[in-house]
C-alpha cells in the first residue's frame, strides 16, 4: 500500500498531529493517508492533509521514502512542506508545532523514527530553505 506524510512547516515548527483511531489512539504522527488509484503522491499528500487538517500546503518537496509493516507492506513516502494556516482538527485530537528535537516529547510510532531522526539532522539547513518560502 502506497502511502504518503507531510513533515509541515510553519513559522521554523513542523507539525504533528495526535491520531483518534482505535489501533493509534494518543500516538502523534505526520498526518497523511494512502495514495488512490489515478492519483500522484501530491495529489494524495494534499487531498489527505486538507481532509484530515483542513489547510492548504506549498513549497512540497520530497524528503525521504521509508517502509513498514502492519496488516499490510506500507510503503511511505514523506514529503515536507510549507503553510501559512492553522490547523483544524477532524481526524486528530490535538496538533502541535514543534521542533524535530522535541517531537519525542510526545508519543510517536516507532516506524516513524528515522523520518524524525532525519528531521533533526537537516534541521538547520531545512528551516532556513522553507523559511524563505512561507
Amino acid at each position: 500500500m502506497k502511502v504518503v506524510c507531510a513533515a509541515i512547516i510553519r513559522n521554523e515548527k513542523i507539525g504533528i498531529a495526535k491520531r483518534k483511531s482505535k489501533i493509534s489512539n494518543g500516538i502523534y504522527e505526520f498526518p497523511g493517508g494512502k495514495v488512490e488509484d489515478n492519483e500522484t503522491e501530491i495529489e494524495a499528500l494534499k487531498r489527505e492533509i486538507k481532509e484530515e487538517c483542513g489547510i492548504e500546503i506549498e513549497n512540497i518537496q520530497f524528503f525521504m521514502k521509508n517502509k513498514d509493516f502492519q496488516e499490510e507492506e506500507i510503503d511511505l513516502s514523506c514529503f515536507v512542506c510549507t503553510t501559512t494556516q492553522e490547523p483544524v482538527l477532524s481526524v486528530h485530537t490535538n496538533f502541535i508545532w514543534t521542533t524535530p528535537d522535541k517531537i519525542y516529547d510526545y508519543p510517536f510510532f516507532e516506524s516513524d523514527r528515522c523520518i524524525v531522526e532525519k528531521l533533526i539532522e537537516e534541521w538547520p539547513c531545512l528551516k532556513e530553505q522553507m523559511k524563505i518560502k512561507y
